[in-house]
This record gives structure tokens, C-alpha cells and sequence, in this order.
């Protein structure tokens, strides 16, 4: 699938500093968008091009994050799923009220590829994982415990997420691969490989576009070029 497309023209990029955050901004760098970055640490954005801006903000600062996110097209968001800091249901209602504050209501999230939407059926790598992950749970260890909740909110608008327009991408195994293009699957698991580039990619397509709206696809990488 080529995400070449639809391109928004301005984007706020909330985890930029991690993994799939990383891939984010330098798609977005690479193809002529601006970024506004939210981070608690701008000494690691020194080297940003012209387009991106870096805001000095903790997630629950809700009038920065106004601020940041005025005249944006989308928030996109690369938040982790950690099980001690929580930062989802810690954050995200913030972030979302202060989108709606300012009239942004384009949610891009990312949640596990064992993560199950409401009808789906278990296949390939979801089948295989998720009765150790039942087990785990019965132990008291949930690790889709974060990204379960951002998916609920979303679906049915509570926790401040009622208004908005989102788009919950499934990746699996990121990877610094160059980008091809992001291969996209609605309901089933393609290759488990997926370039923090071609997943970036994506997320900054659907910001532009509706085509994937109110669902959590799955994301890889497109073919990869022979080496000669």
C-alpha cells in the first residue's frame, strides 16, 4: 500500500524519543510535514529540521498541550504500554481534552499486535500468544492491560475521548529497515516485521485520510528490495 497519497500539513507527535515515535518524526521530516513534538526531555531533539518544533511539556499540562496542539491536523501518539507508569490512562484523557479544546479531533494510537477488536477472530500470532498472555493475567501480570484500556476509551467515547477520531495501528516487531511502504492488513497478521519507517509513514497518512477510521489495522513492512 502506498501512503504517498494524503499527507497532513501539521502534526503533533507525542512519544517522539521512543521506537515507533523515532519513525515518526523522521517520516515526517522526510516528507515536508510539520511536527510539533511534546517531550519532557528537548535535549534529545537537538538535531530536528526547520519544520519540527520541540515543546517543553509534561503530558498533563493541559494548557500547553492546547498550545502545542493549536492549528495541528492530528495528534499522533507513540505512547508506550507500561504496567507501573501507566502513561495512557494517566495521559491520554489530557491529551484529548486539550485536542478537543482546540479543535483537533484526529487521534492516531498505537496499541499490541495481540490487542483484539470487538468480533475479531484469533489467528496466526494472536492464537499463538494470547493463552500465555491468560495465564500471565491470572497472575496478575496483564500486559495489554494499557492498550485494552486507550482501545476501550476510544470505542466508546468515555475517558474524554468522546469526539474524537481515531485510528489504533497493530504492529508487531519494529524494525530500522529503510522504508518500502507500509503493508496493511484489517483483521489478520501479515509478516511480523515492521520498519518504525513504514509504520510512521502510515500514521501520517491517516491523519489526512478517513479510509481507516474507527479501526486498528495491522502494520508491516512492505516487500523488501533484493541486494545484489
Amino acid at each position: 500500500m502506498s501512503t504517498n497519497v494524503a499527507k497532513p500539513a501539521k502534526v503533533a507527535i507525542i512519544g517522539a524519543s521512543g521506537t515507533y515515535g523515532t519513525g515518526i518524526l523522521a517520516r515526517a521530516e522526510a516528507i515536508g510535514v510539520q511536527a510539533v513534538v511534546i517531550t519532557r526531555s528537548p535535549h534529545k531533539f537537538k538535531d530536528v529540521k526547520p519544520t519540527t518544533t520541540v515543546v517543553d511539556a509534561q503530558l498533563d499540562e493541559e494548557e500547553k498541550l492546547k498550545q502545542a496542539f493549536a492549528g495541528c491536523d492530528g495528534v499522533v501518539s507513540a505512547l508506550g504500554d507500561d504496567r507501573k507508569k501507566r502513561p495512557k490512562s494517566h495521559y491520554l484523557p489530557y491529551i484529548w481534552n486539550a485536542m478537543k479544546a482546540v479543535g483537533v479531533t484526529k487521534y492516531i494510537g498505537m496499541g499490541s499486535g495481540a490487542m483484539m477488536m470487538p468480533g475479531e477472530t484469533r489467528v496466526g500470532f494472536q492464537r499463538a500468544v494470547h493463552p500465555l498472555l491468560s495465564v500471565l493475567k491470572l497472575c496478575g501480570v496483564d500486559f495489554l492491560e494499557q492498550n485494552e484500556w486507550e482501545r476501550d476509551s476510544l470505542l466508546m467515547g468515555k475517558n474524554s475521548a468522546d469526539g474524537i477520531t481515531w485510528v489504533l495501528t497493530r504492529p508487531v516487531r519494529p524494525t530500522r529497515t529503510p522504508f518500502v511502504g507500509a503493508y496493511v492488513h484489517r483483521d489478520k497478521r501479515g509478516p511480523m516485521n515492521c520498519s518504525i519507517y513504514d509504520h510512521g509513514d502510515f500514521c501520517l497518512y491517516c491523519v489526512a485520510s478517513s479510509e481507516w477510521d474507527k479501526l486498528a489495522p495491522h502494520i508491516s513492512s512492505g516487500p523488501q528490495p533484493k541486494r545484489l
